[in-house]
């Protein structure tokens, strides 16, 4: 019978403790989590106690965790942005592999360390680009590849943030600095650069990029808006950014699910909106109602770790995701364009914004003998290829279990990077390929980089130069 991987995690916030730890609760014949390094106590005891970690193995922060001798062979980095390089370092000279969270470090002199320190001690460093193990841009990749495309001649790809996930993310949230997490193309696009380098089975060989923060901004303010929503705010009808109405209400969520859904995911997901009692009530017949009638996912286990309509409240009250989103102190673009030339003279293009109505990745790809459309949402995603001579067209469900996070990505991931392990490193089996081992990820990070260099100086940057 074989063992279980065993895996030390450090950070325990939201994807670590709700997306990998819950990974391992219902996979334990996969891999078992025995230590954890997290400074909220809360959150530390939390994970300690679904994973049945003793008390000698739980750390408030990852030094003295990495200074005993090793627990196991994964470890898990899943700290706040800026706090990566650091544990992920020290975690592979200590002879760990590692599953290091997206961006891999918000600098990229850091970014080089840790793929010149992966290479020297000759352990596994991956990162989470999800987007590489979805359906949708699995599907994507093997309609590029066979050629029925013909040359890729231009590529049009969208990072559509929807209105209300910028206000929580980028303006109110962890992101909203660049000082203090990474520019918002980093943060937010370093999966969109990586899957169109894999999309492509290319680099990038220069590219030039325009944005800036055009509208959270305080000139923008309502005339009399408070500092803090429930502190008196008089468009506190009206207003789409105003915190209860996405945070307590989660409306702005279940519409941007609707959008993509079909079937009875639409409906219910409609029906929260139109008639949230009758839901409620119909979850005793129908338990998968209950995903909606009593949800506690993000972005609500963000702003409370015991979201009740209560907590919730008390954390909008004076926390920072009860903000006027004019009043806040974020300074990362609401928007931005990159334009790019590939390795074989394709043009691309990668539009990122906050200001989405719906949530989703758009992408157009034109060819010398087909045109490919994709859309990938909260509720669904789909591709269609249109023939240039015959017109025919093939239509392409991609849809994920609903329940799935990432469009089914996040599962995938991990079944890649357990199976990476068991095989050191050469796992021969549909997904491995899909795995972005470090210097892949260097690509896309040092795009994104040089974006922001180019967005900053108004110019156009080589990426060969850039790279040296």
């Amino acid at each position: 019978m074989v063992k279980p991987i065993e895996a030390i995690m450090i950070g325990a916030g939201q994807r670590g403790s709700d997306i990998y730890g819950e990974y391992a609760l219902r996979h334990p014949e996969q891999i078992h989590f025995v230590a954890v390094a997290e400074p909220n106590a809360e959150r530390r005891l939390r994970f300690a106690t679904q994973h049945n970690i003793p008390a000698e193995n739980q750390f408030e922060t990852w030094k003295p965790l990495l200074e005993r001798p090793q627990f196991g062979q994964a470890a898990f980095v899943c700290t706040q942005d800026q706090q990566h390089t650091a544990p992920a370092l020290a975690a592979l000279r200590a002879g760990y592999d590692v599953l290091l969270e997206k961006p891999m470090a918000t600098t990229a002199d850091e970014c080089c360390q840790l793929v010149d320190v992966a290479e020297e001690t000759g352990r596994q460093l991956h990162i989470c680009h999800v987007l590489r193990f979805t359906k949708h841009f699995t599907k994507m990749r093997e309609i590029i590849q066979s050629g029925d495309l013909g040359e890729i001649i231009n590529v049009s790809h969208r990072e559509n943030v929807s209105w209300w996930h910028m206000a929580h993310s980028f303006v109110r949230g962890n992101w909203r600095r660049a000082a203090d997490s990474a520019p918002m193309i980093l943060a937010k696009c370093c999966h969109d650069l990586d899957i169109l380098i894999w999309l492509m089975n290319q680099n990038c060989a220069q590219l030039s990029s325009m944005g800036n923060l055009m509208h959270y901004r305080p000139e923008n303010a309502p005339e009399g808006a408070p500092k803090y929503c429930l502190d008196g705010c008089p468009v506190a009808e009206t207003c789409p950014y105003y915190a209860p109405f996405i945070y307590v209400d989660l409306l702005p969520l279940w519409r941007n699910y609707a959008d993509t859904a079909k079937g009875f995911p639409r409906i219910a997901a409609q029906a929260q909106e139109r008639a949230p009692g009758l839901v409620k009530a119909l979850s005793n017949l129908a338990p998968s109602l209950r995903e909606i009638s009593e949800y506690r996912g993000w972005p609500r286990s963000v702003v409370a770790q015991d979201p009740t309509p209560e907590n919730l409240m008390d954390a909008l009250r004076d926390g920072p995701y009860g903000r006027c989103v004019y009043h806040c102190d974020n300074d990362v673009v609401d928007h931005q364009v990159v334009s790019m030339k590939f390795a074989r003279g394709a043009s691309v293009t990668l539009t990122m914004h906050g200001h989405s109505h719906t949530e989703g990745r758009f992408t157009l790809i034109q060819g010398s003998r087909a045109e490919l459309q994709a859309a990938f949402g909260y509720g669904g995603s789909w591709i269609e290829v249109n023939e240039h001579r015959s017109d025919l067209r093939t239509h392409y469900d991609t849809s994920a279990d609903k329940a799935s996070g990432h469009g089914g990505g996040d599962d995938r991931l991990m079944d890649a990077f357990i199976n990476n392990l068991r095989e050191d490193g050469a796992a021969n089996f549909e997904l491995a390929s899909h795995l972005s081992a470090a210097r892949q990820s260097l690509e896309s990070h040092l795009m994104a980089f040089a974006a922001e260099e180019a967005r900053l100086g108004d110019k156009v940057v080589c990426i060969s130069g850039f790279r040296r």
